[in-house]
């Protein structure tokens, strides 16, 4: 038993002594150091993802080699020369301790790094659609003209050799083209679609929405729901399940019936991977139990895309590795990768990722989506004349709303909570979360003007550059304070913009208007050194279209859901309210 133990210690002190020296010193450790402890790779049990091309892109020696040699910006590549199982039986032949010079080659030799996309052209853009023409201040025209430009800009598809040997690729081709985020995000992503699609339609492109719905469709037929992005990588966890409201935008706009029937079956299965795979029951103190929705990834390795970060949060965090790696890739599928809502707020590493604690968690917003989804889907069915399926809908809808204002609700507060499993208690501080359950509708007066007092209260309202993120600024992490993202703060304004409350309707013209500026001022009239660009983020501190910042990338600009978050907002109140611009 000691022997085991002593085993374990040098496992765990001996990779993290190896992880620190390559934070510290990458270029020495590439330079003089040509060896790598490949056998030193963690142990856990679920890998990133499954299937052929698991071993050499998401969890495995392979992986744990390039991030050793500093070489995971290249290899293993976009393409691989050879069938995964001879690449596999390649690497395996290979003599140990590797080389690096050896591994290079074997990675020269196996794999090549080419573009699996070219630029696509969208046959239904044009250059001033009928909402541009309707827009009356000249400011605003101008930069809705701008945005709309950059659809051409942000659309890709697949290069014709991804889909005669799609084997040979780490990515799920689909057949039509699609909208980039942008930057070097160069996939489809499935909860940025949302927006993207909402900006589409303000800009009569309900031809490449269709065409859209369509490649998630196939994405639903091939895994059984929708993965986080087109990435083999990404393929284990989701994303927050917004495809069926993605669908109800469309049929909105269009009344395509045809179409509707065509997506049905999808969004069922969708649901029914949901209501299987991350449904949980939450019992509270009371003894009331109620089936919510959490969160949870599958997977408990490192993620390949940040590998020596998650191994370091996982060998260095408040809790056994697979658990901090596991919460890490639950975040990720939250789409708020990372926040404080998913970290400890008291104790070791309070506020940071090593104290990550997902998988404890019921988020509000997730279990919004599912009674938004079940309301949506009752109604579907019920214009297709299947009312056995509708009355399904209807029963899960009831049960899931009245757990969202029994487990969530916080009568004090006058707001809604997420709900921590193991403290049996709700987690409170700000996010814009926490006024999401609005979406639904039918609150009375009594809730609303609690809802208008807590967030009065909150400080989340006196910033002039938007509704920030949370207003925790310990965590440096992106989605934290100073940070205001598009698909929150949309989200944010359509919840209090349902709320028939009419002040809580003036705060989300507000919180609009202030996000339209400040995007406005960044791509008309950018500060000094900063290119006229759209952000994935904002720091919303200012109002003159300063980027946000910290998390584990460069901000990002291009960027599909500030593109259509925006036009979906300039429609509603520069369109139909007719309001204007200024700097």
């Amino acid at each position: 038993m000691k022997g085991l133990i002593c085993v374990i210690f040098f496992f765990v002190h001996g990779l993290r002594r190896v992880h620190t020296e390559l934070i510290a010193t990458p270029n020495k450790r590439q330079t003089t150091n040509d060896e790598t402890d490949v056998p030193l790779e963690p142990n856990c049990s679920q890998p990133i993802c499954l299937g052929p091309l698991s071993q050499i892109y998401c969890s495995g020696k392979l992986i744990h080699a390039t991030w050793m040699f500093g070489m995971q910006e290249t290899c293993p590549g976009n393409m691989m020369r050879k069938s995964p199982e001879l690449i596999l039986e390649l690497f395996t032949n290979l003599t140990y301790p590797l080389k690096r010079e050896q591994f290079q080659k074997f990675c020269g030799e196996n794999f090549a790094n080419i573009s699996y996309l070219k630029q696509a052209t969208l046959e239904d853009w044009t250059e001033e659609p009928e909402n541009i023409r309707r827009l009356q201040n000249t400011g605003l025209k101008k930069f809705a003209r701008k945005l709309n430009e950059l659809w051409k800009v942000l659309a890709r598809e697949f290069v014709e050799q991804v889909h005669k040997t799609p084997e040979l690729f780490p990515i799920l081709p689909v057949s039509n083209a699609f909208i980039v985020p942008g930057g070097s995000f160069q996939i489809y992503f499935y909860w940025d679609s949302y927006w993207i699609n909402k900006g589409l339609l303000f800009s009569n492109m309900s031809t490449t929405v269709r065409q859209i719905l369509e490649n998630l469709a196939s994405v639903v037929r091939f895994h059984g729901f929708i993965p986080n992005s087109g990435s083999v990588q990404l393929s284990r966890r989701s994303h927050p399940p917004l495809f069926t409201q993605m669908v109800a935008d469309y049929y909105a706009a269009t009344g395509n019936k045809t179409m509707l029937k065509e997506m049905i079956p999808w969004m069922n299965q969708e649901m029914l991977w949901w209501t299987k795979n991350r449904a949980f029951y939450v019992k509270l103190p009371s003894g009331r139990k109620y089936r919510m929705y959490q969160y949870r990834a599958l997977s408990s390795c490192p993620r390949p895309e940040n590998y020596l970060t998650d191994l370091n949060n996982g060998l260095s965090g408040t809790e056994h590795p697979e658990f901090i790696w596991s919460s890490i890739a639950s975040a990720c599928e939250s789409g708020l990768d990372f926040s404080t809502r998913w970290f400890a707020h008291q104790g070791k590493y309070a506020d940071t990722k090593y104290s990550i604690r997902t998988n404890n968690i019921i988020p509000v917003d997730l279990n919004v989506f599912m009674a938004w989804n079940f309301a949506t889907l009752t109604n579907f069915h019920e214009i297709l004349g299947r009312s056995k399926k509708a009355a399904e809908y209807r029963e899960l809808y009831k049960r899931l709303r009245e757990a969202l204002d029994e487990v969530f609700w916080n009568e004090d507060y006058g707001a809604w909570f997420d709900y921590d499993l193991m403290e049996q208690k709700l987690r409170s501080g700000f996010y814009p979360s926490n006024v999401f359950p609005l979406l639904l509708g039918g609150y009375d007066a009594r809730v609303t003007k609690k809802i208008l007092n807590y967030l009065l209260e909150s400080g989340a309202l006196n910033f002039k550059g938007g509704i920030p993120v949370s207003l925790n600024n310990a965590s440096h992490e992106q989605w934290d304070y100073p940070n205001g993202w598009p698909p929150l703060t949309h989200l944010f304004v359509e919840s209090l913009r349902l709320s028939k409350n009419e002040k809580l309707v003036k705060i989300a013209e507000d919180a609009a208007w202030k996000f339209i500026r400040t995007a406005y001022n960044g791509m008309m009239y950018p500060k000094m050194g900063m290119p006229a660009a759209c952000w994935e983020k904002y720091d919303i501190r200012y109002d003159d279209g300063t980027p946000g910042s910290g998390g584990e990338y460069p901000v990002q600009q291009g960027f599909g859901w500030t593109n259509g978050a925006l036009l979906d907002l300039i429609y509603k109140y520069g369109i139909l309210e007719q309001h204007t611009v200024s700097r």
